[in-house]
């Protein structure tokens, strides 16, 4: 009974071990035989290996290897020509159109081909529309060009890639200036430039001749706006060599002095504004007469006053010629020597002349400060001084003494050897003894009187 028990136990082992060794072998079978299927590429003439969809949709296609670039990128370039299940006749559009891509900045992808189903056109779409949602995808009328939203935001990484886009953003965002900017005011209404020219007036005469041993001549030039240039803006040259300045007779008006040589001069004029304009006049030629001879110019007349140390007019008013061009300082000292005055100066007749003193015998004798200019004197505590009976000079009676001379009964603020004088001139030398304060023109408006 026992027996019988145990064959049947070792039979239900059996038919289970049968069945999953069975088993078994249909699952090892099953296995083995299984294939993966392999799906068609949705996107037709482009090996499902090595797909170049996401590169194409970015415009990254190449169209051919460059000279420039890498082994990798030369592979990728053939990778994009092989056209699997292409015609024949299409190959060559395909070609053309993806080299139109790389020479184009804004590049249009190939069109898929018409044999395309409907399936791998849905397909597709799907594919893009999954690229669009994470980014990878740019359609293609906004490649290489710069986005703006209205709130006139930029995207960073679109101005780095395309820095020489035009910037139309809209600047509602932008910040106000404080202040409107201040506008450049119009600027008047003026001559072309071409009439800003300075010019330059002269006595000189083209081809004159002068009997003398020089020519004083006088020039004046003004700007366009009318005002007197100085002197630092003239450039004055006789005989080759520069001229300075002999005086300034009237105010923009100075005198030059040519020493004449035998036969010609030359005597060239430049005036240049403070605005750089520069006006040249013709070089103009003087001739020297053969006689030597000065010529007469007109006549004047002088006096010497000694009013404020109570002698009065020393000299009445006497006439004297001056010749063409002859310096005031010169004509005072032919009248001194004429007179038989002696004289003490500084500088020369022909520049930077000063009158220092008159001298004759016993000139000074009996002379005395009046009373009523001593007590001004005294007032502004001047210092008083000794002199010599035979000179009137600057330091005599008192320090602030001196020599000064009126033209046609105007202070002269120049020294004589600057001055020119008119025919009919009146010409007085008077002295001072407080700087012109006791002859009506002192220094800072100070006047006591006139002695």
């Amino acid at each position: 009974m026992n027996k019988k028990k145990n064959n049947r136990k070792i039979i239900s082992v059996l038919i289970v071990l049968a069945c999953f060794v069975l088993f078994a072998g249909v699952l090892f079978t099953g296995i083995r035989n299984y294939k993966t299927e392999k799906k068609e590429n949705p996107v037709q003439g482009v090996s499902s290996e090595s797909s170049l969809k996401g590169y194409l949709g970015k415009g990254y296609a190449y169209a051919g290897a460059q000279d420039n670039i890498s082994a990798g990128e030369e592979s990728f370039g053939e990778q994009a020509q092989l056209l699997e299940d292409t015609k024949d006749e299409e190959a060559e559009p395909q070609e053309q159109k993806q080299a139109e891509v790389t020479a184009t900045p804004e590049a249009t992808p190939t069109p898929e081909p018409e044999s395309q189903n409907e399936d791998e056109q849905k397909a597709d779409q799907e594919q893009k529309s999954a690229d669009d949602s994470d980014g990878e995808w740019n359609d293609d009328s906004k490649e290489n060009t710069i986005q703006y939203d209205n709130a006139g935001e930029q995207d960073d990484s679109s101005q780095e890639a395309a820095p020489d886009q035009n910037d139309d953003r809209n600047q509602e965002g932008a910040q106000l200036p404080l202040s409107p900017t201040p506008m450049p005011s119009p600027e008047p209404t003026q001559e072309p430039e071409e009439d800003h020219y300075p010019e330059i007036a002269t006595d000189l005469t083209d081809g004159e001749t002068v009997n003398g041993d020089y020519r004083t001549f006088y020039v004046q030039a003004t700007d366009w706006y009318g005002n007197s240039l100085p002197s630092t803006s003239l450039e004055i040259y006789g005989n080759g060599e520069w001229l300075s300045s002999k005086g300034e007779p009237s105010t923009g008006v100075f005198a030059y002095r040519l020493d004449l040589n035998e036969g010609s001069n030359t005597v060239n004029i430049k005036a240049t504004d403070e605005e750089g304009w520069s006006t040249t006049l013709p070089t103009f030629t003087i001739y020297k007469g053969e006689d030597g001879q000065d010529e007469l110019a007109g006549s004047i007349t002088v006096s010497i006053e000694a009013g404020t140390i109570g002698l009065g007019t020393i000299l009445p008013a006497t006439s004297i010629d001056y010749y063409q061009g002859e310096q005031l300082s010169s004509v005072v000292l032919r009248l001194l020597q004429n007179t038989g005055f002696d004289w003490r100066n500084n500088g020369s007749a022909t520049g930077g002349f000063y009158l220092k003193a008159i001298g004759r015998g016993g000139i000074a004798s009996g002379a005395a400060i009046p009373d009523d200019l001593m007590e001004h004197l005294k007032k502004v505590n001047c210092q008083l001084s000794s002199h010599d009976a035979n000179w009137i000079g600057e330091f005599d009676f008192t320090m602030n003494s001196g020599w000064m001379y009126f033209v046609n009964g105007e202070y002269m603020n120049v020294g004589m050897s600057s001055c020119f004088p008119g025919d009919g001139d009146e010409v007085r030398l008077r002295f001072t003894l407080y700087s012109g304060a006791d002859l009506g023109v002192g220094s800072d408006g100070e006047v006591w009187g006139d002695w």
